[in-house]
């Protein structure tokens, strides 16, 4: 039923009518605290009083207008299609607080923004009036479209200003009905879930009690628990409520993915967030049947807390998910500190059993502490850099600081802290050589930054080897404090000839002329503040090429050259006649002797 234009022969009419229809509005939003229920009966009762084609009604959430009500049509876009307050004409009525109508051409106004779910292409006129709180707030628009111009007149848009102001209270109180009930009833279960969270010390518990907690919180049919695998990268299943519950299949290379989604989604409800994490794990999943929220301790991601349900969830239940997520991730890294703390002796008497090549009682003390040392690992040695600045703390804060930064990056890893030094065996993922790779830069980049010698062993598998592992893990740091005297880590496949000469003294070594002329390269350097050394070291390195050494140097290739030619005269050597292994050596050596000198 279309309202008839206002003349003076249809003015009694019109007003019957006007009547009806706001007693049918009245008695709308009187008949229920069903607020979806409220909205459906305003998007009819407007339609059908006004002849329009399509209604829709806008909430203001936040920032951003977010459609919650529409005609039958497009009621599939509930929920789905927002924009914010400073985009469209809807926008500009909910930020003016004014009612406003275009007559026709629709798309020409320049506050126009193109929604193309909602077909505006179709529709030439447009009406859109504010629903107005008792405070005077915008709570949200109604928006009516025709698909032929000049369909609407001024009492339509005062009809519909009238009727804006009779149910802007309704839907006021339905909301603050909902609100306070779910509330009341999510606090309470809430507070029942945190007092069980809190008295649960062991990780098994903990996601037995969460996924039961959780799944009774927001009456979902399934709640479940993913865990990160740092060490692959994936989401394994830790706990389920029920128990049978299958467990999801997210695709490969979901997980990154759905992690970032979720934390873009945090300052907007979720809602975005949720359902792309919905398509980019289980695409096969009704969306709208999935919430989802990351574990998150500090800037630590530990995995995902998902619950299932027939019903479509909405932005409450995501912040309520969210704050058992919170409550989750701390109640894992307080279990899983317990366990550490549990396992510190047991960590301890494993690298003990593995220095001393005791096997059988290696293997058991690995059990003990849950390392599997049948996966392929690396050890690694640290110690504070000989060259250290004054700012860097003392040692064991400087080796908690570096044990923090490193489980980030191996969350499964292991350390065994002395008083000058950190031993620590690191799983790597199956990749081993790309993961091996991806733990040297890892620890480079930390190793500079803190200021550490980080040695780092060859990969390893099974405990046997274990001896010799962590002795070239030693080996590497011990030589990295001569070649990285700043802080920087060495792997021992890239010692070269340092690996063969680290355990060689001084005065094992043959006295021959090699010694004798780097010996004299020393002393000239020592005197003069040159760089002979350090020159013929990188010459040598380079296979003898100029422009290598010059590169590396950052010096021009004549520098080289004359310095090469000064190495001869004040050495005696003729570098194209020596023994370039033996002269390599003779280098090497010398370092290594001028580190322990430095250090004694």
């Amino acid at each position: 039923m279309t309202l008839p234009s206002s003349t003076g022969a249809d003015a009694l009419e019109r007003a019957r009518r006007e009547n009806e229809t706001l007693y049918a509005v009245i008695k709308t939003v009187s008949s229920s605290l069903d607020l979806d229920r409220v909205l459906r009966g305003i998007v009819e009762i407007a339609t059908d009083a006004t002849g329009c084609h399509a209604c829709f009604i806008y909430f203001v959430e936040g920032d951003r207008l977010v459609l919650r009500a529409a005609s039958a049509r497009y009621s599939r876009f509930v929920g789905e299609v927002s924009f914010g307050l400073d985009e469209g004409l809807t926008g500009w009525v909910a930020r003016t607080k004014t009612p406003e109508f275009i007559r026709d051409n629709a798309l020409q106004d320049p506050r126009m923004r193109f929604v193309p779910e909602l077909e505006e292409e179709r529709f030439q006129s447009m009406i859109a009036v504010p629903i107005l709180a008792k405070a005077g707030d915008v709570i949200g628009v109604v928006v009516l479209h025709t698909e032929a111009p000049r369909e609407f007149d001024d009492d339509v848009l005062n009809f519909l200003v009238h009727t804006a102001s009779l149910v802007a209270g309704a839907i006021e109180n339905a909301q603050l009905y909902q609100e306070t009930r779910r509330r009341v009833d999510a606090l309470t279960t809430l507070t029942q879930l945190s007092q069980a969270l809190a008295a649960v010390t062991l990780r098994e518990d903990l996601y037995d009690a969460v996924t039961r907690g959780a799944r009774e919180l927001l009456a979902a049919d399934a709640c479940q628990i993913y865990r990160l695998d740092g060490g692959t990268d994936e989401l394994v299943l830790a706990g389920s409520d029920p128990a049978g519950a299958p467990a999801l299949s997210p695709r490969p290379g979901g997980t990154a993915l759905v992690l970032d989604l979720m934390r873009r989604a945090n300052g907007r409800g979720m809602r975005g967030g949720r359902r792309g994490a919905a398509r980019a794990l289980w695409p096969d999943l009704d969306e709208n049947a999935l919430l989802a929220a990351p574990l998150v301790a500090g800037d630590e991601h530990l995995g995902i807390l998902c619950c299932l349900a027939r019903r479509e969830f909405v932005d409450e239940d995501a912040e309520l998910l969210g704050a058992v997520a919170n409550q989750t991730a701390v109640g894992l890294k307080k279990a899983e500190l317990i366990e550490r703390l549990t396992a510190e002796n047991i960590v301890k008497d494993m690298f003990d059993a593995l220095a001393a090549g005791s096997v059988d009682a290696a293997e058991a003390k690995a059990g003990e502490a849950r390392c599997d040392l049948s996966r392929p690992h690396l050890f690694l040695h640290l110690e504070r850099a000989p060259e250290a600045g004054e700012d860097v703390p003392v040692w064991p804060e400087l080796a908690a600081r570096v044990e923090t930064r490193l489980r980030r990056v191996s969350p499964r890893a292991f350390f065994d802290s002395r008083h000058d030094r950190m031993r620590a065996l690191t799983p790597l993922a199956t990749d081993q050589e790309a993961a091996a790779e991806r733990l040297r830069r890892a620890c480079e980049e930390l190793a500079r930054e803190e200021s550490v010698v980080i040695g780092l062993s060859d990969v390893d598998r099974g405990a046997a080897s274990a001896r010799r592992r962590m002795r070239e893990a030693a080996d590497a740091a011990r030589i990295g404090r001569s070649l990285v005297a700043a802080g920087g880590a060495v792997s021992y496949d890239g010692l070269g000839a340092y690996k063969y000469l680290v355990h060689l003294e001084l005065d094992q070594a043959p006295h021959d002329r090699y010694r004798q002329s780097v010996e004299e390269l020393i002393e000239y350097d020592h005197r003069r503040g040159s760089r002979l050394f350090e020159t013929l070291e990188q010459f040598l390195a380079d296979r003898c090429s100029v422009t290598a050494s010059a590169r590396a140097l950052y010096i021009h290739p004549n520098t080289v050259r004359q310095r090469l030619d000064r190495i001869e005269r004040v050495s005696g050597l003729h570098l194209p006649d020596e023994d370039l292994l033996s002269l390599e050596l003779a280098l090497k050596l010398a370092r290594l002797h001028r580190l322990r000198a430095g250090s004694e």
